[in-house]
């Protein structure tokens, strides 16, 4: 009996999340969340930050707990930051995609990579991770790193970026590559054990890795994120032809990642991949940068994935208002577009019926809100959706304060219940 529940839960939320894909609606509107490292799940599950920072088991933990109390459809979110400046790793060692990209608390004291802080390390044993960027390369180094990407990353970058790897061929240096070997084993395990246990409460498994336009990727990780802007200002070749050189890397990444073998499918519930794409320039480039650089390598990259059979899930934070009508270069019914703070009104003119649209519940809002404020917010947005067609609710950011209001939680299923 207990497996036959579980299956049909399972079935609920697969065809609620793959109808709010395609544009439709099942049961109800799907609840989805994309959750690193916070305040509020750490709380709720008896931890700080700093224990899910350093132990992905307790992460997992305290991530199942959220799922279990709060019917939640599908929980995105790892315990880490990107570390995607080790992404070309992945040409050569397969087998350690795609964890090699992710920087946990436990990773960070072993690299001590410079562009991260961690709660219980440089931080108190309260706050949430920090990703603070760098600068690795200098302009006049550009050339050198567009003529062959990996090697510059490899050679130059890492040893600028991790203190451990600063001589490459010192003993300290090696031990910190053991280690990070061996904790990459650790946090596989984990992750696996986390989906093993999501799946036995009925949440729906699917193939996930997350990736970058690799003009953030240059702001994030290369050139440092305001020396990135100024580049588009005063030398756009260098930044385009350094995004075009990374672009090959990106792309055998996510396809590597997400072309499993038929017998590793298996374990895996919905079949078409889901790429994940935190935009992290747009929305400090006028839409003369936007549309001339920036989008035109996004829509290389979403083509690929639509090609492919994956489906991109876009996370376009601050406010993407005025870049809205790109998307409707894209055919329709292909991604999910993620919103952090736009004009909905807006949003609803342009994408309802074009593209699934996720987001809506501000995350001030769990905290200083009443259950009744969630209601209507919760409300509000199936409306402007037509019941919740083509829609996913979710939390407009990717961490949940401490004080968020637990009450408020519950609000938001119940809402869902309700009104859709």
């Amino acid at each position: 009996m207990l497996e036959n529940n579980v299956n049909k839960i399972l079935t609920q939320k697969i065809d609620r999340i793959e109808k709010a894909i395609n544009l439709g609606k099942g049961d109800r509107v799907p609840f989805c969340t994309i959750l690193g490292v916070n305040a509020f799940q750490a709380n709720y599950a008896g931890y700080s930050t700093a224990d899910l920072s350093n132990d992905p088991n307790k992460f997992g933990h305290s991530k199942v707990k959220l799922v279990k109390d709060f019917d939640i459809d599908m929980p995105f979110g790892t315990p880490g930051q990107n570390n995607t400046i080790a992404i070309t790793l992945g040409e050569d060692y397969p087998d350690l995609r795609p964890s090699i990209v992710v920087m946990t608390g436990r990773i960070h004291s072993i690299l001590q990579d410079k562009f991260t802080k961690w709660p219980g390390q440089e931080l108190d044993q309260t706050s949430v991770p920090q990703f603070v960027g760098k600068k690795f390369l200098e302009l006049d180094e550009y050339d050198e790193f567009i003529e062959n990407p990996p090697k510059f990353i490899n050679q130059k970058i890492f040893p600028r970026a991790y203190r451990s790897l600063e001589n490459t061929s010192s003993g300290i240096a090696y031990g910190a590559l053991i280690k990070w070997g061996k904790e990459l084993f650790i946090y596989n395990a984990a992750m696996q054990a986390i989906r093993t246990e999501l799946r036995a409460l009925g949440c729906p498994q699917i193939i996930t890795v997350n990736a970058n336009n690799p003009y953030d990727f240059i702001a994030d990780f290369v050139r440092d994120f305001d020396q990135a802007i100024i580049d588009f200002h005063r030398n756009p070749e260098k930044i385009e032809a350094a995004a075009e050189a990374m672009l090959p890397y990106i792309m055998r990444f996510i396809e590597k990642t997400t072309n499993l073998p038929p017998e590793a499918k298996k374990n895996f519930d919905i079949q078409n991949p889901i790429v994940i794409y935190p935009l992290h320039l747009n929305e400090f480039l006028n839409r003369k940068f936007y549309n001339n650089y920036y989008w035109p390598m996004m829509k290389k990259l979403i083509n690929a994935d639509i090609k492919s059979g994956r489906v991109p899930l876009i996370l376009f934070e601050g406010d993407h208002t005025p870049h809205l009508e790109t998307l409707l270069d894209l055919p329709d019914g292909k991604i999910i577009a993620h919103f952090e703070r736009p004009n909905w009104s807006k949003v609803v003119e342009v994408l309802k019926g074009r593209q699934c649209v996720m987001g809506g519940i501000p995350t001030s809002l769990m905290v200083t809100g009443t259950p009744q404020d969630v209601e209507e917010k919760v409300r509000e947005m199936l409306e402007l959706f037509d019941g919740g067609k083509g829609f996913i609710l979710s939390f407009s950011h990717y961490s949940l304060p401490g004080d968020t209001k637990v009450e408020n939680m519950r609000a938001v299923v119940n809402s869902l219940n309700k009104y859709s």
